[in-house]
């Protein structure tokens, strides 16, 4: 070892060729050891150290930087910089050399890209410089993470890899034991995949012999052509093809790659061979020494290795990282689910599939999607995944029946198996059954078994069926169906047997296309027609009646039936076509009888009945026994009529008659019903036994609503229905919630806010009351957080309580009087994504709140509330002040309330009115008004602020005026801010400007330490673009966002001082930030190489010094910026404009003029 010249030497006597020699090491630490390494490695105490470490060369490679590293702890960039003088002195190792070195001046350090948490959910921070010298950082994000910080939660199901991804599964050993292979090809291993590349350059898959190191395999593509490396032993035993066909881009290609060593005598052999997208075959083969060693892969990597997971062999090729997607992966027989499979992997995102765009929601829902996840917001009296079902509001079928609404108070029991009758409560015994097909409300019948096991490779079918008619029977009717979730996705297995325009169709699809057989049309004279089916491997084959045996082959290289599902007969559970595989979909369920269905599988021989038991279906709707009908055993009275659909039936009722026998006169608030109600216009009609109530719009009350209400502390009814809404605003990253009410009842939603109004609503927030306790909970999407108070409210004391809860990111914490209960915040989601209105006292619909959000039964609020502050916002509890509600009642029947008399004054019942007695420094009808400002002698549209110290007032001057009252008029070129002061500036050109190059300038001078000096943005809520400017701490600070909603901020290391005027000119270049100070490139950040953000939408409005009178610019800029300025702006120049903007053309207070001083 040499330190500074002196050199010191150490050896010991040791076999040169030990084993240990060549063994690979583990990670090199820098600087310390983590905690769990040391304790393992190293007995005794162990200090980290403390300083600047450069390593410029290990092994003739270097030099390394810390973001270049594997993983890293509290690291931060060395304020130490050499310049050349100090670099000259290092070079020499003299001690004197060294000491000018250490006691020189300490420049500043460079501004660190990678701060601390930029990265989220365990994602890891690396600078990268950009090929035009600036710098910008990157997050290598975990699995399941995406996002430009790793924020996003993604649920993964066809991985994408962006040139730094990987997935890591396990041992290709493991995976390659083949069930069917025998004899001397005994060690032959056969590797299928499907790609889809954007580059044509890229690893595809490699792996490594994990006792071996000369084994290994990689397969990769050079120039668009999958190429192979198999390393059979020491070079030059390494085989090497290359397929005969280029990869088109972006389209699914399927690659086959076989590997063989034989470890015969007298001699063995080493054989490679690859095929992609059907072409012919290349293949390589040497002859190797005898009883070379079998072939032991380690883990498998996908789409790039990384370099802290295992040792590339030098002989293996280039590693480049793979841009595409890999869809199928099977070894052998075995096909993977490669998401399932995955230990570890980085920066895997899904290849889109934009379900949205095929609009499969009905009946005007909306279609919601994340890549994957996709379900439609359905309107009122709507349900199911697309909407396409009506919903029961109080469902009276019996045994788990399907409700549907005939009308308004009519309801349709579709039977469960085993099940008939009105509401389902008689029971049917089922030998044959019988299938109606897809019914008037849109439901089908349907039995489902239990998978059926075993028929991945082989299986035969056999049944008979019957049909109802010789018409819709036969035009597209599904029989028998078993597959995977259906997404609409080419590739999806499933097995389906239908009929369509008179024939059968057999379809089944092993991941790699679908094979289609059609019978002969069907010979109608028969009553009864007699199918069987099978498949072994790719081979399929149907034989229908007295018709010729039909027979195919699927495309592709699969073999195996991967299907999860139950087995569905007569119709699918919900049968929808979008949710069947691409190619397996048929419009309408099976009308008829279905009969001696058996199958056998894999190597049971023997024909059984689905199910488990034998012959017992898991579940099933509307089916009825053949030639049986229920209609038998029910009479409608008052002319209706029995309609059937399997087992369920209903009456079909004439006018003025209704119920389930149409024994049921017309409701009250029908508007069919004569008389009409007398329920005012905008209140609701609710039957009830004895009439009819009337639910009341807000500000109205009264047996018809016929009164006015005035609302001044909400009083609110479980029993009546009561609720209040009110526009949303974004609580996306934090809420604070404060609100005063008194309760007379252990149960009800006090406040609800979701993404979506349904039981099924994405994320959610919610506080409530259950059984005498405060509960704050909600989602952010991946779990639900809930906080409960440790002391319960009593609803037989009339006492006004104090709450306050919300959180930020995903750490919450709920406050009962002072006493506070916190949520820790964990790796996860943080934000919080709603769309309703702000609900309070309850909603509409009771059944719309996701069951995730209350403990109990959902039930409306009883009690009074008088105060609701949102973020600092305060909801207006009053008629007017409310979007929209019902049943909203006065707490003490008076004009009088909380807030009606402002600033401490006392409200007095008059009669009907109300009067307020104000304290001695407020005057007005709800003491609103001071009494220095009565007599105000603000000019100009000043704003008189009182002062009651010196028993006086000030005005602040709207901007344009100036003087003791704003009587004098005021131009300036300087303007001055004094700390309560700031200037909007609307840009007239706004609409011309190309946001992708934004541009502003302008000159500042200032004695403080902290200030905003200018934000260009519309600064109405957090998630707003903006391009923030302004000083901390003495240096300069600028903020951008343009719209991944997680500002970065970039600061300038150096402090700014002595009243000095600075130029600072800051351009946006698409994603680049430059920050110029003085003349001098001080800042350069490239906020997102990928260039998925480019434009700043700053809405046309500029900021100067703050953002208004009361608005304070720590809340506005969420903490970015802490104070309003204190000091001068002048020559402030938009984009690339040659003249410079006119201040006093902007709104703004309390400006002065700059100029003279």
């Amino acid at each position: 070892m040499t330190v500074l010249g002196i050199t010191v030497k150490r050896s010991r006597i040791g076999n040169p060729w030990s084993s240990l020699i060549w063994k690979p090491t583990g990670p090199i630490f820098v600087g310390g050891l983590p905690h769990h390494y040391a304790t393992k490695q190293i007995a005794g105490p162990i200090y980290n150290f403390t300083g600047c470490i450069e390593v410029t060369e290990i092994n003739n490679l270097g030099p390394y930087t810390f973001p270049n590293a594997v993983d890293k702890n509290n690291i931060d960039n060395c304020r130490f910089s050499a310049t050349a003088k100090n670099a000259a002195a290092l070079l020499d190792p003299s001690p004197d050399s060294l000491k000018a070195v250490l006691t020189s001046t300490v420049l500043p350090a460079l501004f660190s890209v990678c701060q601390e948490s930029l990265c989220r959910n365990g994602g890891s921070c690396h600078q990268i410089n950009l090929p035009d010298g600036m710098a910008s950082f990157r997050c290598d994000c975990a699995l399941h993470f995406t996002g430009r910080f790793c924020e996003k939660d993604t649920t993964l199901f066809f991985p994408s890899f962006s040139g730094n991804s990987y997935l890591e599964l396990p041992s290709l050993s493991s995976l390659s034991e083949d069930r069917f292979a025998s004899g001397k090809e005994r060690n032959k291993v056969t590797i299928y995949l499907t790609v889809k590349t954007t580059a044509l350059n890229g690893t595809l898959l490699y792996a490594r012999d994990e006792f071996a190191e000369e084994h290994f395999l990689h397969l990769y593509l050079v120039n668009g052509k999958p190429t192979a490396r198999f390393g059979c032993g020491p070079s030059p035993n390494i085989l090497i093809v290359s397929a005969n066909h280029s990869i088109n881009w972006d389209a699914l290609v399927p690659i086959t790659l076989s590997y063989m060593l034989s470890s015969g005598n007298p001699e063995g052999y080493c054989l490679i061979e690859m095929a992609a997208n059907e072409t012919s075959s290349v293949h390589q083969r040497t002859s190797l020494p005898a009883q070379r060693t079998q072939v032991s892969f380690g883990p498998i990597f996908l789409g790039n290795v990384p370099s802290h997971r295992t040792n590339i062999h030098p002989n293996s090729g280039k590693i480049y990282g793979f841009r595409g997607c890999i869809r199928e992966l099977q070894v052998n027989t075995q096909e993977l689910s490669i998401i399932e499979e995955a230990l570890e992997g980085q920066n895997i995102d899904n290849c889109n599939v934009p379900v949205c765009d095929y609009h499969p929601c009905r009946n005007g829902g909306t279609c919601i999607s994340d890549t994957e996840n996709w379900f439609c917001e359905c309107p009122p009296r709507y349900a199911g995944k697309l909407c396409q079902l009506s919903n029961c509001e109080q469902n009276p079928c019996g045994n788990g029946a399907t409700c549907f609404p005939k009308s308004n108070q009519d309801v349709v029991c579709l039977c469960p198996y085993g099940r008939t009758g009105i509401l389902c409560n008689d029971v049917m015994n089922i030998t044959y059954p019988s299938f109606s097909g897809t019914d008037a409300f849109g439901y089908t019948s349907f039995l489902a078994y239990s998978a059926i096991p075993n028929i991945s490779l082989c299986y035969e079918f056999r049944l008979k069926f019957q049909l109802a008619n010789h018409n819709s029977s036969l035009q597209d009717n599904l029989l028998f169906f078993t597959g995977q979730k259906g997404q609409g996705l080419t590739g999806d297995d499933f097995l389906v047997l239908g009929l369509r325009n008179g024939s059968l169709v057999y379809s089944y699809n092993l991941g790699s296309g679908i094979a289609i057989i059609t019978s002969e049309p069907l010979d109608l004279t028969r009553r009864v027609h007699t199918v069987r089916l099978g498949r072994f491997l790719r081979s399929g084959w149907i034989k229908v009646d007295s018709q010729k045996n039909k027979t195919i082959t699927s495309p592709g290289k699969l073999t195996g039936l991967n299907v999860f599902s139950q087995f569905y007969v007569g119709g699918y559970i919900e049968y929808i076509p979008e949710f069947l595989p691409k190619g397996s979909s048929f419009k309408n369920g099976f009308q008829g009888c279905i009969f001696d269905l058996r199958v056998h599988a894999g190597k049971d021989q023997e024909f059984k009945a689905p199910g488990i038991p034998e012959g017992h279906p898991n579940t099933g709707r509307n089916v009825g026994q053949c030639e049986v009908s229920p209609c038998q055993l029910i009479t409608c009275r008052n002319g209706g009529t029995c309609i059937e659909s399997g087992s369920a039936l209903y009456c079909h009722c004439s006018s003025d008659w209704t119920g389930a026998f149409c024994t049921e006169k017309i409701s009250v608030c029908d508007p069919e019903h004569k008389p009409h109600h007398r329920c005012k216009r905008g209140s609701t009609c609710v039957p009830v036994p004895d009439g009819y109530s009337c639910h009341c719009a807000l500000g109205t009350t009264g047996t018809h609503c016929e009164q006015a209400l005035t609302i001044s502390d909400a009083s609110f009814s479980n029993r009546k229905s009561s609720w209040m809404s009110f526009e949303p605003f974004n609580i996306r990253h934090k809420v604070h919630i404060q609100m005063q009410f008194q309760t007379f009842s252990g149960n009800g939603i006090l406040f609800y806010t979701a993404q979506h109004l349904s039981s099924r609503s994405g994320d959610f927030l919610s506080i409530t009351l259950a059984n005498g306790y405060i509960q704050l909970r909600y989602s952010l999407g991946d779990r639900t957080v809930v906080l409960q108070t440790f002391q319960p409210v009593h609803s037989t004391n009339k006492t006004w309580l104090l709450i306050k809860a919300g959180r930020v990111g995903n750490e919450g914490y709920l406050d009962l009087d002072g006493i506070n209960v916190t949520q820790k915040a964990t790796n996860g989601m943080t934000s919080l994504d709603t769309q309703t209105d702000f609900y309070v006292g309850g909603l509409p619909s009771l059944n719309l709140v996701n069951p995730r959000a209350i403990k109990n039964v959902p039930t409306g609020f009883t009690g009074c509330i008088r105060e609701v502050f949102v973020n600092g916002k305060e909801l207006k509890l009053t008629e007017k002040g409310a979007k929209s509600g019902s049943n909203i009642g006065d707490c003490d029947g008076t004009p009088c309330g909380y807030r009606v008399c402002k600033n401490n004054g006392k409200c007095k019942v008059i009669e009907s009115d109300f009067s307020c007695l104000c304290p001695k420094q407020w005057m007005g009808k709800t003491c609103e008004q001071s009494i220095y400002c009565s007599h105000s002698k603000c000019l100009h549209g000043s704003v008189c602020i009182p002062n009651p110290v010196l028993f006086s007032y000030t005005c602040a001057c709207k901007l344009g005026w100036t003087g003791l009252w704003c009587e004098k008029q005021l131009s300036f070129l300087i303007a001055k801010f004094t700390g309560n002061s700031y200037i909007k500036y609307i840009d007239t050109n706004y609409e011309e400007r190309d946001l992708r190059f934004t541009r502003i300038s302008f000159n500042f001078t200032t004695s403080q330490m902290d200030g905003l000096l200018v934000w260009l943005g519309k600064a109405e809520d957090e998630d707003n673009d903006f391009l923030g400017v302004g000083f901390e701490n003495g240096m300069l600070k600028v903020v951008v966002n343009l719209g991944e909603r997680i500002a970065i901020p970039l600061i300038h290391q150096r402090k700014m001082c002595c009243k000095k005027w600075h130029f600072v000119d800051i351009v946006q270049n698409w994603t680049l930030i430059e920050v110029y100070l003085d003349e001098e490139l001080v800042l350069s950040e490239d906020l997102d190489p990928q260039k998925k953000y480019t434009v700043l939408n700053y809405g046309g409005i500029c900021y100067f010094g703050g953002f208004g009178l009361d608005r304070r610019v720590s809340d506005v800029t969420s903490g970015l910026f802490k104070q309003q300025l204190i000091g001068k702006i002048k020559d402030v120049a938009l984009f690339q404009d040659s003249k410079k903007i006119n201040l006093t053309k902007g709104q703004g207070y309390n400006i002065y003029s700059g100029d003279k001083e």
